[in-house]
């Protein structure tokens, strides 16, 4: 088995124990304690999702990470689809900036928690975002970027990928970025 091998396993490992551990310590619903009554939908879902990405909190969520790099503003272009009747841990909304300055145009990865927006997924935008895989516990967002003779359809670099997830209403990241 080879040293990347390992890392992958040992990573996938720890988002698991991670998931495990932030379900135990969150809060458990009326429904699981066997009351009959359900616990209140969080705030930004609709149409029967944990985040309705036509939601309020989704429009708030993106003043708080201000303009694209190009003075555009950002706009959404998907997001996590856990439905209400799961249960409602982390979800994403993937958003693009619209004030393109060159052929490539930059994404953020927004995370949000029980109604709440928790941060980004990224320190900053890049370009060549796309969301690799997730579930209510996690998502993994996956990075690819120019190099040197690239045209600008056809990033060669990565890809990289990097898994989110929330623990105590923290955002944990495993993985590496794109090159400086």
């Amino acid at each position: 088995m080879t040293p990347a091998h390992i890392s992958l396993r040992v990573k996938r490992l720890l988002v698991l124990c991670l998931a495990v551990v932030g379900a135990l310590a969150g809060t458990v619903s009326a429904t699981a304690l066997g009351t009959g009554t359900a616990s209140a939908a969080p705030y930004g879902s609709g149409h029967g999702l944990c985040f309705d990405i036509n939601s309020p909190l989704a429009r708030d969520s993106l003043s708080r990470i201000g303009r694209d790099v190009n003075g555009g503003s950002w706009e959404p272009a998907r997001a996590s689809t856990n439905p209400l009747s799961g249960g409602c841990d982390l979800d994403w909304m993937l958003v693009n900036g619209n004030g393109v300055g060159d052929a490539t145009y930059q994404s953020r990865v927004l995370l949000f928690s029980n109604g709440r927006f928790l941060g980004t997924v990224d320190p900053k935008p890049y370009s060549y975002t796309s969301i690799a895989g997730g579930t209510r516990d996690y998502v993994t967002v996956r990075y690819r970027w120019l190099r040197p003779g690239d045209a600008f359809c056809c990033a060669s670099g990565g890809p990289t990928d990097v898994t989110a997830f929330a623990l105590g209403g923290n955002v944990i990241r495993l993985g590496s970025f794109p090159p400086a």
